[in-house]
């Protein structure tokens, strides 16, 4: 399965949209993208998960170390939730998502990023 990664600017965040499968194989190209969104400085960092088809530990370590570097340089960071259920319950086990906001759609944090 391919991957895909998107970055958008809205407002004072950065969206990172993820499509396809996040796993050891798509995870430079992850990075690559959170470290992009990281950069720009904005005050908001949103994975966009509702294209993702499938996740694994290594995607998992993904979102917690953009979280980190997010949280070290004072952004704030969050997550769309994924559709696919597979990824929704693997969110869900490994508990991340007490770690950050899960919110069903980007602008509900980048909305709040421009207030």
């Amino acid at each position: 399965m391919s991957f895909e990664a998107r970055t958008e600017r809205v407002g004072t965040g950065t969206v990172v949209t993820f499509i396809g499968e996040l796993d050891i194989a798509s995870e430079a190209p992850a990075t690559a993208a959170f470290e992009a969104a990281l950069g720009d400085g904005g005050g908001v960092v949103v994975a966009d998960l509702r294209e993702l088809s499938f996740l694994d530990s290594t995607g998992v370590r993904v979102l917690l170390t953009a979280h980190l570097h997010a949280t070290k340089k004072g952004m704030r960071f969050g997550v769309a939730r994924a559709e696919n259920g597979m990824v929704r319950k693997l969110i869900e086990v490994t508990r991340i998502d007490q770690r950050f906001p899960v919110v069903d759609d980007p602008a509900e944090l980048t909305e709040d990023a421009a207030q």
